[in-house]
């Protein structure tokens, strides 16, 4: 089992979330991922809920249902179906599709841009979790090595939505590369520890690398995104006064 904790992000007493119902959420993921075909990705609660966050975060407008279709295919349904649970499904899925639209409000990033309103669901592994695992023969030492690092399957199903999307391309200019920066800060949460890669990636990005570590990488993200639902609201309106004007998107940028 994993320990789902909300270390990272905002402050639950400033936005809470509902545990239970992330966890209700867990165990339909848990029970989809059983029925879904053997040789494919392995789905997580963490990669479904960055995955959402992407689509409330970026064009076009979208409903939690895409990131089922695309995560577990159009048959997803059946599993649920099965045990009659599809109705109850959908109220945990919107539930928590509701609260990461609420945190991402445009307005109260206006106005506390250096506050954090995020709260992922992010799994992690802790030292007694482990050790149960280990005791039990759940886990073996080889495959807790494995074990991607803590915000990186969540990062990772943001990042699918992206490439899913094929619409956060922009002509290039300012704002591409403001994008792309901005993007390049989700990957390196998928960067291995102790990677020449993430090394590298730190060394460029902090002027005071030394003691950057998974968690400081985490919530670099997390402002990232929130960021970055500014920026999408930004370039929807300047597309929108272009396109009254009789500009062209490419000038944008």
């Amino acid at each position: 089992m994993t320990d789902q904790t909300t270390d990272h992000g905002a402050d639950q007493g400033d936005h809470p979330i509902d545990v239970e119902n992330a966890q209700q959420l867990g165990e339909y993921v848990a029970l989809l991922a059983g029925a879904a075909d053997p040789d494919a990705p392995a789905i997580t609660l963490d990669t479904l809920d960055g995955y959402m966050t992407a689509l409330l975060v970026g064009p076009p407008p979208s409903a939690p249902i895409q990131a089922m279709d695309a995560l577990f295919g159009e048959d997803w349904p059946a599993a649920l179906e099965a045990q009659e649970q599809t109705d109850a499904f959908m109220d945990v899925l919107h539930l928590r599709w509701n609260e990461i639209a609420d945190s991402l409000d445009p307005q109260q990033l206006v106005e506390a841009p250096e506050e954090m309103q995020l709260v992922p669901l992010i799994s992690e592994f802790d030292d007694e979790t482990k050790a149960q695992l280990l005791a039990d023969g759940s886990l073996t030492e080889e495959l807790l090595e494995r074990l991607p690092s803590a915000g990186a399957m969540w990062a990772q199903g943001f990042l699918q939505a992206v490439e899913d999307a094929g619409t956060w391309e922009l002509p290039e200019g300012d704002a591409a590369r403001d994008l792309s920066l901005m993007l390049e800060a989700l990957e390196a949460v998928t960067l291995a520890e102790g990677s020449s890669e993430r090394q590298a990636y730190i060394d460029e990005a902090y002027e005071e690398p030394e003691g950057v570590d998974q968690n400081a990488l985490i919530d670099d993200m997390l402002f990232t995104v929130q960021d970055m639902r500014l920026f999408w609201l930004q370039q929807a309106a300047l597309k929108d006064a272009f396109s009254e004007e009789g500009g062209s998107p490419s000038e944008l940028n």
